[in-house]
């Protein structure tokens, strides 16, 4: 019984000490169990609706997906029918285009054909002729029928009015045409003051009074102030007057003096002008001077000769006409080169020309004296050009001709060019007849389809 009850309290000491030290954290750890466990049961629940909910987003979002894919299919497929359209309108447009642009090439090809064929054609007919005229005109007489066709031609035209082609011939205008309204005037009161004081002087006295009036102009244009003093416009015409006097009295010819002084007196546009109206009536003196010994129309054709020299010879006429070297050295280079192919009157005439040449080219101013030469003569200047000398016959006859369209007398100045081969080229003034067959052929290749 002993051994009962003490194993008995053995047993509850042993219940006390499970309860007392063993349950309570035994209870524990099985509640924190349970705790655990009930968490991950709710863990768990949650995760299922989670996966539930996950399901049902996976399921939308593939009928989603299936739908956008279904829409972007039939999107795709209007687009790919839109761009197919597009495309094939595009081509359309290309094709035709290519089509149109290869036509037009295919005429421009064959218009640029036909072109160049045309100007073959033409070029071909144009040097065939040219080589038949110059067979044909080879021969003298057939370039001299040349110029008698021509003639006839001419003839016909002076049938009719040319008011056009009136050329000033007097000499109390030649050499003024570019002045000012003011300047001509008073160049022809100078004009008829020379006349007045010049009338019963003889061919020496003319000449000698013409080299006096190109000293004058000379000491002039060295003396610029004095010129523009002289020319300025005023109303002290008796003091410029006195001033001339003064200056030139005992120095110069009587009529040298008048013809200055009244120059002076005058109103004058330019100082160029005042100069140049006293050089034109010096180069008009010695132009008397040939006149009264008979011997003009030489004159006028050396003039003209000296003329077509300086346009054959442009370094000549450059070197006369460098107003860097001084007018009487000028003036000593054309006399070395002329020597005595030219008469007294006319070497005067040039010398004191080149020796003054108020600003223009030599060539220029010797052709300007040659057409007041023909102007003294009362005549007009024509520059004639032949393939070769004209006969006395067609020279009259072209003279007359002339005369009869420009209703006035004409001094023809004739020089050979054989490149011309036959015909002739007229220059009267600004008018100019080609009636050359080089240029005729020429023209011809000009009008030629391009």
């Amino acid at each position: 019984m002993s051994i009962f009850i003490g194993q008995l309290i053995g047993f509850a000491l042993i219940v006390f000490l499970l309860w007392k030290y063993a349950f309570p954290p035994l209870n524990r750890a099985v509640k924190a169990s349970q705790s655990k466990i009930e968490d991950q049961v709710r863990e768990s629940e949650a995760a299922k609706a989670n996966l539930i909910k996950a399901q049902a987003a996976h399921d939308q979002a593939v009928a989603d997906a299936a739908v956008e894919a279904e829409q972007l299919k039939a999107d795709g497929a209007s687009d790919a029918q839109a761009i197919t359209e597009d495309l094939h309108a595009a081509a359309e447009a290309e094709r035709k285009r290519i089509a149109a642009h290869g036509a037009s090439q295919a005429d421009l090809q064959r218009a640029n054909l036909l072109r160049d064929l045309r100007g073959d054609l033409g070029r071909s007919a144009v040097a065939r002729a040219d080589e038949l005229v110059r067979a044909q005109l080879s021969d003298p007489a057939e370039q001299s029928a040349t110029v008698d066709r021509l003639l006839d031609e001419l003839s016909a035209m002076s049938g009719s009015a040319r008011p056009d082609t009136a050329v000033a011939t007097s000499a109390d205008l030649v050499g003024l045409h570019g002045m000012r309204a003011s300047s001509r005037e008073a160049a022809q009161a100078v004009s008829r003051e020379a006349n007045a004081v010049t009338g019963g002087l003889d061919a020496a006295a003319l000449t000698s009074l013409g080299g006096e009036l190109a000293s004058i102009v000379a000491l002039l244009n060295s003396q610029p102030v004095l010129r523009k003093k002289l020319a300025e416009p005023s109303d002290a015409a008796d003091a410029k007057k006195a001033l001339v006097t003064s200056l030139l009295s005992g120095k110069v010819s009587e009529p040298a003096l008048a013809i200055t002084a009244t120059a002076s007196a005058e109103k004058w546009s330019t100082g160029a002008d005042f100069t140049a109206a006293l050089q034109r009536q010096s180069d008009l003196s010695v132009l008397a001077a040939a006149e009264n010994e008979g011997v003009i129309d030489r004159v006028e054709d050396e003039l003209f000769r000296v003329g077509r020299l300086l346009d054959a010879n442009p370094e000549l006429t450059r070197l006369l006409s460098d107003h860097n070297t001084p007018g009487t050295g000028r003036a000593s280079l054309l006399q070395q080169v002329l020597g005595d192919q030219v008469g007294a009157h006319t070497s005067a005439l040039l010398s004191q020309t080149v020796t003054t040449l108020n600003g223009q080219p030599a060539d220029i101013a010797v052709a300007n004296l040659a057409e007041l030469a023909a102007a003294r003569r009362s005549e007009t200047v024509a520059h004639v050009i032949s393939a070769l000398a004209l006969t006395d016959a067609q020279h009259a006859r072209l003279t007359s001709v002339l005369a009869d369209i420009y209703g006035r007398a004409m001094s023809v100045q004739t020089e050979i060019d054989p490149a011309l081969l036959g015909g002739l080229r007229i220059s009267v003034g600004d008018d100019v007849i080609e009636g050359d067959v080089a240029t005729r052929l020429a023209t011809a290749a000009e009008n030629l389809p391009r």
